[in-house]
């Protein structure tokens, strides 16, 4: 049986008459007719008699009609929530990003969208990129927003990444450490490893640092798991800090000097990882709209 056919029944169910169920239902009697007819001998029994004054249900025809009007009214609110969703009504995103990118893009991100589309639930991980890939494979999260992927962990799990925008990485030091009273850009290369203040290992920014100033390994006497304790320790004159435009983008920081690199500036791209072969739903397809720069 299908649902047309339960909604054929149902109908000629309330109205009493079979001609009228037609009508409702914009069909010939003929043809309503034969759907319930073909409706009982899938049942294997009847399910109405014919009256000469409209029809009676038998009681497999109560029974049957009891669990269609379930059946029809879940159909209808099933119909209900996927238009809501398709029009961003109703609907929820999940998703994961690095915490080097977490709390200096989501909120600008946030702001718009929920004011656009209130309804839509929005659940956020924040954590490094190999955790957020398990994630990702085991189904919990729709996609991640990360920096840094290796193309055997994308083969190996069946990923894929696109490029949203790319960030320059700048230099924070102390207001008053030689680097800042020099005329000339510094250079990547002319950094002192050991003054060089680094996140700890699983932090993909650590990775990008080290391969932009040619280190092969961290000498850092300070390593740390948030970019704000970095910035933190640079203001107290405990060191220096590569660190995204995105974070200090717009703020002033008390005893904090930025500078750009000499050209070529070093950069970090910021990806988009989702399974391969699946689509991104409605609305999270309509939140990253606002990442691409």
């Amino acid at each position: 049986m299908d649902l047309r056919q339960l909604r054929y029944f149902t109908e000629a169910a309330e109205a009493g008459s079979i001609s009228a169920a037609a009508k409702r239902c914009s069909i010939s009697q003929p043809s309503l007719s034969q759907q319930i007819m073909s409706l009982e001998e899938e049942v294997g029994e009847q399910l109405m008699e014919r009256r000469p004054r409209g029809i009676e249900l038998t009681a497999g025809g109560e029974l049957l009609l009891r669990h269609a009007k379930r059946l029809l009214r879940e159909e209808s609110i099933l119909r209900e929530q996927l238009r809501a969703r398709s029009e961003l009504q109703l609907g929820k995103v999940h998703f994961g990003i690095i915490p080097t990118l977490a709390p200096y893009l989501l909120p600008r991100l946030f702001t718009e969208f929920q004011r656009e589309y209130p309804s839509i639930e929005i659940e956020v991980i924040e954590d490094r990129t190999s955790s957020l890939i398990q994630e990702i494979v085991s189904g919990k999260l729709e996609f991640a927003i990360l920096s840094d992927v290796a193309d055997k962990e994308l083969k190996k799990y069946s990923l894929q990444t696109q490029q949203l925008f790319s960030e320059t990485l700048l230099l924070a030091t102390y207001e008053g450490h030689p680097l800042t009273q020099q005329s000339a850009a510094p250079t990547t290369q002319s950094l002192r490893a050991d003054e060089l203040i680094h996140l700890k290992d699983g932090h993909c920014l650590r990775d990008q640092v080290l391969r932009a100033c040619g280190l092969h390994e961290c000498h850092a006497r300070l390593q740390c798991d948030q970019l704000e304790t970095a910035l933190a320790m640079v203001a107290a004159n405990l060191g220096i800090a590569v660190v995204p435009e995105l974070a200090v983008n717009g703020r002033k920081m008390l005893n904090v000097a930025l500078r750009r690199f000499a050209s070529p500036m070093p950069t970090r791209k910021i990806y988009l990882l989702h399974r391969s072969g699946t689509q991104l739903s409605k609305a999270a397809r309509k939140l990253l709209e606002g990442l691409r720069m």
